[in-house]
């Protein structure tokens, strides 16, 4: 269907109504704590990617830094510390503060780190505007924690998925409630006032396109999600009620190390303000919050915990810098944690979200991450297209060269509205473009005939009035092979049936009608190394004897038990949703020494 910009964004016209190879043998001989260690480092030393060992070596674990009295220039006391000011530490600096607590927060960076945009919510009185509230909710509480649980492969920790459906929405509403100026959208593409285009919420998929059912889908993606188009102005925002509330905080400084008690309980940080060869010792009364991020610019540890990542020459997308231009995500606070006997989990995650072929600057893929035809080099299909972001990727690590083309003709407009709407996925045609002020997230799922053309005239997508022409634009594709794929899928598509993969009759559409368009499509980015701490609902912190190490509390990516073996692909932003939630939480707790 065809839709004016104004029809769509009154709402008239929206077509909606409402690892790293593991080698085993049954003769190997186990080997000593010492010639593992001598292994690791050996592999370390000569760029080898090094996987769990069997043992405690952890080659990504530097020495623990020495610090004397002497070496303190500041001694600070209050009652609660965080580590760290992102979608966790700044939830949780508000928080303790709200709790009555005296805070001291510390961060590498030269401000707040705002990375992302969307999150996963179920319930509280906002979602409840959308018809998704507590009570009237569409979606069953039970089924979206055991599909992130199967998404996990029963490795994350229940009772943390089950707390973030229980009180994400309650946390929703506690965090924009500081944001005065944010404008809440009643539907995903309304039409937003002047005063609140530069910060406003929205929901995905309200009102949902008539097209999609998720309980029809074998891998759905389900209408939870939320977004803000300036989430960095939010965060601000709930950093201020700290700060009006006594919050001290103190940017360019990182954490260096905890301070334990001869009990094992920790009491303290020190932190180095950048310039500084001295340390601050912060003394903390009640409790210290870790929320600094995850581990993607260490390169040892991702050899150590996501090798299939360095073995595949996956980038990392990383923004958050420290005062001298490095990357801030390097596991600092598992590095600590591990220094003072804490257990980590070993079944960590990435966030790879293939936003399909010819990706541009803006993050979204020429057609998007949508089931059409892809091929690769030896010119044949290798997967039943129509599955989501992540397990795209994953196919395409496996095909030769790391490289794939998705190819699809020209009546791609009215075939958009059979796509899932998912993360990635375009399923909206518009015959115009949307407003300047469009949150970027928003653009993901819409595409025009201009989209099209861009990606043609950048170099993203090539096209021909013939298929012969388009297969001889792509280097390395066998021509011969293509062309006999292509007339078994269109004969696949005439039937109305995907004997070979599986895909739905509904998005087997057949290359008939010229211009042809074809996009180059490689490995995606890697947005986050999700593996942390072994925790729980409360955000404590576990030791190696599964006893709870006092004092300390973990949130967002270095909290462990929220993502293990994938990211799941069915509730869009809920990496960055937990960040908020479970950072009011060990904010609460760490106050209350709870």
């Amino acid at each position: 269907m065809e839709i004016s910009r104004r029809n769509f964004l009154t709402g008239a016209g929206v077509m909606a109504a409402s690892a790293a190879a593991l080698g085993l043998s049954g003769c190997a001989s186990p080997k000593s704590a010492s010639a593992k260690k001598d292994e690791a480092a050996a592999s370390k030393a000569s760029g080898a990617t090094v996987g769990y060992d069997g043992g405690d070596t952890m080659p990504w674990l530097p020495e623990e830094p020495t610090i004397q009295d002497a070496d303190i220039e500041e001694t600070i006391d209050c009652d609660v510390i965080v580590c760290g000011l992102g979608a966790a530490g700044v939830p949780a600096a508000r928080a303790a503060a709200e709790a009555g607590a005296k805070v001291v927060c510390f961060e590498k960076s030269s401000a707040l780190n705002s990375v992302a945009s969307d999150m996963a919510i179920y319930g509280g009185e906002t979602q409840k505007a959308w018809g998704r509230g507590t009570g009237d909710a569409l979606l069953d509480k039970d089924m979206l924690c055991e599909e992130h649980m199967i998404g996990g492969s029963h490795r994350s920790n229940y009772d943390i998925v089950r707390r973030w459906a229980d009180e994400s929405g309650d946390a929703l509403d506690w965090f924009i409630k500081p944001c005065s100026d944010l404008y809440i959208s009643s539907t995903s593409y309304g039409e937003v006032p002047v005063e609140g285009q530069k910060n406003y919420l929205f929901p995905y998929f309200v009102p949902m396109l008539e097209t999609y059912d998720y309980t029809k889908e074998s891998m759905p993606c389900y209408p939870t999600s939320v977004g803000f188009s300036s989430l960095a102005t939010c965060m601000k925002e709930n950093l201020q009620v700290a700060v009006d509330k006594g919050a001290d905080v103190r940017y360019t400084t990182p954490v260096i190390d905890l301070i334990v008690d001869d009990s094992g309980a920790v009491t303290g940080v020190y932190a180095q303000k950048h310039g500084s060869k001295k340390y601050i010792k912060c003394n903390a009364s009640k409790g210290v919050v870790l929320a600094t991020g995850d581990y993607l610019a260490n390169e040892d540890m991702m050899k150590y915990y996501q090798p299939d990542n360095i073995e595949n020459a996956v980038p990392n997308l990383i923004i958050a810098v420290d005062a001298d231009g490095n990357y801030a995500l390097t596991g600092d606070a598992l590095k600590m944690l591990a220094w003072h006997g804490a257990e980590i989990e070993r079944d960590h995650a990435s966030i790879i979200h293939h936003m399909g072929a010819g990706a541009g600057a803006d993050g979204r893929g020429v057609i998007g991450n949508n089931g059409y035809l892809w091929l690769n080099k030896h010119g044949k299909r290798f997967m039943n297209e129509d599955i989501p972001g992540q397990q795209i990727e994953n196919q395409v690590e496996k095909q030769p060269g790391k490289v794939a083309w998705q190819l699809f003709d020209a009546n791609w407009p009215q075939q958009l509205q059979n796509f899932p709407a998912a993360h990635g996925i375009a399923c909206y045609y518009l015959t115009e473009d949307l407003p300047s002020y469009t949150a970027s997230g928003l653009r993901i799922n819409c595409r025009t005939d201009k989209d099209i053309a861009d990606a043609v005239s950048d170099g993203r997508a090539v096209t021909s009035d013939t298929l012969e022409g388009l297969l001889a634009q792509l280097e390395g594709i066998d021509v011969e092979a293509a062309k006999k794929t292509i007339a078994h899928y269109n004969e696949l598509a005439a039937a109305g049936a995907d004997t070979d993969f599986g895909k739905v009759s509904s998005r087997l559409f057949p290359l008939s009608t010229p211009p042809f368009y074809a996009a180059t499509c490689g490995v995606a980015l890697n947005l986050g190394a999700l593996g942390g701490a072994v925790s729980d609902a409360d955000c404590h912190v576990y030791n190696k004897d599964d006893e709870i190490i006092k004092g300390v509390y973990v949130a967002g990516a270095p909290q462990g038990g929220r993502f293990n073996v994938q990211y799941p692909i069915d509730l869009k932003g809920m990496s960055c949703g937990m960040c908020m939630m479970f950072g009011r939480i060990a904010g609460e707790n760490a106050a209350k020494q709870a």
